[in-house]
């Protein structure tokens, strides 16, 4: 799917096609809601360490973290974008900012001209990354504070997933192992600014875009 926006870059939309790429690049390795990255400012991405500043409901602040790659896309976006004094991260080609509706829109397009017929939008990239993570860090905890739940019970319906797609089954039981939501304190510690992330908050890989369903 990331092709269709590098061949837009390499054919002379070169704003529109590494803003797009940036976004959904953002969108797998951050699992951000559509109206929390779309309302992401400057001053909330430290591009050099890969941090986002990301404002949830409720008023609840969080840091997530973006891969090497979707830095380098960033980077790229920025080298594009207009410098017209809008705080907003991301903008239009007539320079407003870039709202939730307009990124429901894009990917819309995208699964049309990269011919994706089955069913999926926007959430779809937070759910694979939810999944991914899970994977991953096997930390309940840590998802939820990525995510920005303020309980488990949407963990929980993640965890669940995974166990019918992928846990493995005990030799013993015959049943998948699931993933335990036994709170402890070094599980629920929180993450703020001055500290790096676990690597594992950035599990996924430019080529499991293609997965997108």
């Amino acid at each position: 799917m990331l092709s269709v926006y590098d061949f837009d870059y390499q054919h002379g939309a070169r704003f529109l096609g590494s803003r797009n790429r940036a976004i959904v690049l953002m969108l797998l390795d951050t699992g951000m809601r559509v109206s929390e990255i779309a309302n992401v400012k400057l001053e909330d991405i430290d591009s050099e360490r890969g941090w986002v500043r990301v404002m949830g409901k409720g008023a609840k602040e969080r840091v997530v973290r973006i891969g090497a790659t979707a830095q380098r896309t960033l980077w790229r976006y920025l080298a594009h974008r207009l410098d017209n004094g809008r705080g907003e991260l991301w903008l239009t080609e007539e320079g407003t900012p870039f709202q939730s509706d307009g990124a429901h829109i894009m990917i819309k397009r995208l699964k049309q001209r990269a011919e994706v017929t089955s069913k999926g939008n926007c959430h779809r990239f937070r759910h694979t990354f939810a999944l991914n993570f899970l994977r991953a860090d096997r930390n309940p905890f840590n998802l939820q504070y990525l995510l920005g739940h303020s309980d488990l019970r949407m963990v929980r319906h993640y965890t669940a997933t995974l166990g019918m797609e992928d846990a493995p089954q005990s030799p013993r039981e015959g049943k998948p192992r699931r993933i335990s939501l036994i709170s402890s304190r070094r599980a629920i510690r929180k993450v703020h600014l001055t500290e790096q992330l676990p690597q594992a908050t950035n599990p996924l890989r430019v080529e499991q875009v293609s997965r997108f369903v």
